[in-house]
């Protein structure tokens, strides 16, 4: 697992980070004492090849770099980091150029000449140079960019402009290279001290931070090779002399240098990312594990309390029902009225409260199912003599169509008359006087099912709540929680308890056309089994 404190780690040198980059230096500069000591010149023949393979990888390491910064941007939006990528798509551009003004190579866009390949190279030297100086002194300034595409788009097109005038107006241009000496000019060679000079005063700006990341001594070792191979430029006398050379190689390694620090800081804001994922991720799983807990504290408050209401409540009912008896007493009209409200109000208020404690105990893991076969007609009657009342009280029409005599049900006798009273209770409660309910039952097309549906004319149900409906407390709206009652728990509970059985429950509805709840039980046929779920 990385920590914030792991991935500064990884990404910060240690003491020995000036010792390794004197060394290094003494190092290239070993190879340019050498180049010295055994001057040569490289057979025309030969240089152009090696050259444009040097110049190629060159090319490559450039538009990599571009594009890496490119995608640094956009997730950091980092002014130094957009620099760079501007910078590098415009040097790898006239980089090519460069490579292939060479003489030896087919003309581009106008004869090819040594000087013609030395000003596009002093030209994407001092851009780079200047970018460089740019970005580094830039720091970690966050700058947000409006249509930075566009912005790339248009300075890739300024840089293809510059390319063709320079290759259009070279007679007009400061030359570069003395044809007739064979020699680079002093104007080259100033041009090249000041690039010189531009890329070790970004060295020097790195170099005076306390604290240096990897990436930044990279990026630091990259801007001392570039100084060398600028200083390697101005000793050659020959256009294919070692020095012309070596200064080809030290500008090679010094992109591969740069291409490191920005894939090591990429790789750095990788384990960052990584690491804060990791703490997001441990955080959530220990506010899960905290709501867990205190799901499970409420479900046992629930079960506990509503047990505790429950033994009252009972009582208060019996009590009404014996003051209703003649043998406590004449009451007079006006007494009954109130004890049969009590009575019905109590007994109301009991059937939510064992909802309650259902819905408790299934999600506490303490409902025990004791399944029985049992015919469905019979089932369907029983439940719909009981309910007849209630409906023909409020004006609603019940019908039934039973599936054949004969079917039988695996499944919790009482529990799914709880669910098939609970879902006709619903329908009647939102189905208006002179409207139809319709109990229906019948085989599914495997016959290893029982449908049973509850069909009503009543106000409906608004498609988006269809999914929504199952939830616990959910209702669909507050008009119909005013209008109706309810505490949202009912057809929570109808679900569970079906699929306790085995079974699944669904519903179709549309709003004002009423709705269809049916839910399914297992044919008979398999063991009796009692369990607790």
């Amino acid at each position: 697992m990385f920590t914030a404190g792991l991935v500064k780690e990884r990404v910060l040198t240690d003491k020995s980070f000036l010792p390794k980059l004197a060394l290094s230096v003494l190092f290239f500069l070993f190879l340019t004492f050498l180049a010295g000591r055994f001057y040569v010149v490289v057979n025309k023949d030969v240089y152009p090849g090696v050259h444009m393979v040097m110049e190629f990888v060159g090319i490559i390491v450039a538009v990599c770099s571009s594009l890496m910064s490119w995608y640094d941007y956009k997730y950091k939006h980092e002014l130094r980091v957009l620099i760079l990528c501007l910078t590098f798509g415009g040097v790898a551009l006239i980089e090519f150029a460069h490579a292939v003004s060479y003489l030896g190579m087919p003309d581009f866009i106008t004869p090819n000449s040594v000087n013609k390949a030395s000003t596009y190279w002093i030209i994407f030297n001092l851009l780079l140079s200047s970018g460089l100086v740019a970005a580094v002194f830039c720091g970690s300034k966050v700058k947000k960019v409006g249509q930075v595409t566009l912005l790339l788009t248009s300075f890739s097109l300024a840089t293809l402009v510059l390319i063709v005038a320079v290759a259009l107006f070279l007679p007009v241009l400061p030359p570069m290279y003395n044809p007739v000496a064979g020699s680079q000019t002093q104007i080259k060679v100033i041009l090249e001290y000041v690039v010189i000079f531009l890329l070790l005063l970004a060295a020097a700006k790195l170099l005076q931070k306390k604290q240096v990341a990897k990436q930044e001594y990279y990026l630091c070792l990259a801007l001392v090779l570039g100084a060398l191979s600028e200083v390697a430029f101005t000793f050659y006398s020959n256009a294919y002399d070692v020095y012309n050379l070596l200064g080809h190689v030290f500008k090679v390694f010094s992109y591969a240098f740069i291409f490191k620090a920005l894939s090591d800081e990429a790789v750095g804001m990788l384990y960052e990312t990584n690491s804060k994922l990791t703490e997001q991720r441990e955080l959530l799983a220990h506010a899960n594990r905290q709501l867990q807990e205190q799901d499970r504290l409420k479900d046992e408050f629930l079960a506990n309390t509503n047990h505790e209401l429950r033994t009252p409540l009972s009582a208060i009912i019996a009590f009404t029902e014996l003051l209703m008896d003649p043998a406590a007493g004449e009451l007079n009209d006006l007494q009954k009225d109130y004890l049969n409200e009590i009575n019905d109000s109590g007994k109301e208020l009991l059937v939510r409260i064992n909802g309650f404690l259902d819905l408790s105990k299934i999600a506490a893991g303490k409902t025990v199912v004791y399944k029985e076969e049992f015919l469905v007609a019979e089932f369907i009657e029983d439940i719909v003599r009981r309910m007849a009342p209630l409906f023909q009280n409020k004006g609603v029409v019940l019908e039934t169509i039973p599936c054949p005599g004969g079917i039988k049900v695996l499944a919790d006798k009482d529990k799914a008359g709880q669910v098939l009273t609970n879902l006709m209770s619903n329908a009647l409660k939102f189905t208006s006087p002179n409207g139809i309910v319709i109990v229906e039952a019948g085989l599914e097309e495997a016959a290893d099912s029982v449908n049973i549906s509850v069909k009503d004319s009543g106000i409906g149900i608004d498609e988006r709540d269809l999914e929504k409906i199952f939830n616990p407390f959910y209702q669909v709206d507050g008009a119909a929680s005013r209008n109706f009652g309810g505490t949202g728990i009912g057809l929570t509970l109808a679900k569970k308890l079906v699929e306790l059985n085995g079974g699944n429950i669904t519903v179709s509805s549309r709003r004002s056309q009423g709705s269809v709840f049916t839910f399914t039980l297992p044919v008979a046929g398999r063991d009796i089994l009692g369990e607790v779920f």
